[in-house]
């Protein structure tokens, strides 16, 4: 699980349009949320919330459909204006997850990647999967450059998707997050589009 944050710049341009759908295999789509999922994805979110609640700060502020509601609605707002963007993981499908732009630098051309997915699904390659088809899509459709995924120092899971990416570990980060009341240190990971591209072809 990746959920860190960071700086972003609400540029409304023209041509930077996220796509609301993107097919990553036979089994696994990555679809915008909309009003119409807050039920299923708290459900999801509640019968996983000890398990996220070890690496994600934001499960005491969702305790309700209706909070659910208002997140999806905010980051509705929030893809519009160019900021951020989320999208739901559905594995033949059923909701599994989700993965997201949690900032959106347009001047450098640069975001930072978030992911969660439930217990039961860890280890299957799914957050994998969709994170290679999430930047794909972000370097065709978007020209994005950089890729940027923060994971807590201990949390290995997570880092664990970055170096399977081919990300390169560019540093620790003191006391990134507030995490339920105890700061924890991040490993930031990156990988430019060219690097990106030179490996997805050495691996075909």
């Amino acid at each position: 699980m990746s959920n860190f944050s960071g700086f972003n710049n609400n540029h409304d341009k023209l041509g930077f349009i996220l796509s609301p759908i993107i097919i990553v295999d036979d089994e696994l789509s990555i679809i915008v949320p909309t009003s119409e999922d807050a039920v299923e994805l708290f459900s999801l979110v509640d019968d996983n919330r000890q398990y996220l609640r070890e690496w994600l700060p934001w499960l005491d502020n969702n305790l309700s459909v209706k909070d659910e509601l208002d997140f999806i609605e905010i980051s509705q707002k929030d893809r519009i204006q160019g900021s951020s963007g989320v999208w739901l993981i559905r594995e033949n499908n059923d909701l599994v997850g989700t993965i997201s732009i949690n900032w959106i630098d347009w001047d450098n051309k640069s975001c930072g990647l978030g992911y969660w997915i439930s217990e039961e699904k860890v280890g299957k390659g799914i957050v994998n999967r969709c994170c290679i088809s999430l930047i794909n899509n972000l370097i065709s459709n978007n020209q994005i450059h950089r890729f940027v995924i923060e994971a807590a120092v201990e949390n290995f899971a997570s880092r664990k998707v970055a170096e399977k990416l081919g990300m390169r570990l560019e540093g620790i980060i003191k006391d990134r997050e507030l995490l339920y009341d105890t700061y924890v240190d991040a490993a930031l990971y990156a990988i430019t589009a060219p690097e990106w591209n030179i490996a997805s072809k050495s691996s075909s």
